[in-house]
């Protein structure tokens, strides 16, 4: 059961993290840096270690050389079996201090080692988060560039021209058709005006080319109708 869910979380995961790399990113930064801190604490106590075996080291050396002035002093006096006993004690202190001597060689090679390891996994920390920024940068502008293309794709130029050319079309049509209704409406006016002025102009002519006429002699005058002068003369007034 335990092997299933993390099956299933980890195929989970593992679909969130393609859709988004900076998962991806952050962990393996979180990664090293919860190395790093391990390497920390590991370097820090093998140099404790090492701190405290100088110190005991130091200690051993102190007593070795203090016994040795004793058991001089001893001999000096004449008390030649304490300074044998002070002299065993100095050999043991000396064998004390050639093992942790020993030891100390061994905790500050390990040190070193220790030390070594966490400047390197700290250059490597350091690496990784200057990567880490770098393709964080280099991803925000892939996404930025796929973002502007969607969008770009969203837009149809076809339809537009298409439209556009629909609507010049339309208001060129409206444009022709009322230049047409004005043209109609202005001949239709002029010509009945024009229609008007002519009949008059022409009947003006021909009733003073018969009055001419019969002034010359050329032919006779006509009977008018009574009324009928007077009235033509008030409608050429």
């Amino acid at each position: 059961m335990t092997r299933a869910i993390r099956g299933f979380f980890g195929r989970f995961l593992s679909g969130v993290e393609e859709r988004n790399p900076e998962i991806l990113l952050e962990n393996a930064v979180q990664d090293e840096l919860d190395n790093l801190k391990k390497l920390q604490v590991a370097a820090a106590r093998t140099m404790a270690y090492e701190k405290m075996l100088a110190d005991d080291a130091a200690s051993k050396q102190k007593l070795v050389t203090a016994r040795e002035r004793q058991a001089q002093e001893l001999l000096s006096r004449g008390e030649r079996e304490a300074a044998l006993e002070v002299i065993r004690q100095k050999q043991e202190a000396q064998a004390s201090l050639a093992e942790l001597q020993g030891r100390l060689e061994e905790a500050r090679k390990n040190s070193q080692e220790m030390e070594q390891a966490f400047r390197e996994q700290e250059k490597r920390y350091n690496e990784i988060v200057r990567e880490r920024a770098a393709l964080m940068e280099e991803h925000q502008r892939a996404r930025a560039l796929r973002m502007a293309n969607e969008a770009r794709a969203s837009i149809s130029l076809s339809d537009s021209s298409r439209d556009l050319e629909r609507a010049r079309q339309a208001i060129r049509q409206a444009s022709y058709e009322a230049q047409a209704v004005g043209e109609l409406g202005i001949s239709e006016t002029q010509r009945r005006i024009s229609s008007v002025e002519e009949d008059i102009k022409r009947l003006d002519a021909e009733r003073e080319l018969e009055a001419m006429e019969a002034r010359m002699g050329l032919r006779e005058p006509q009977q008018l109708e009574p009324g009928e002068g007077e009235g033509n003369d008030e409608d050429r007034g």
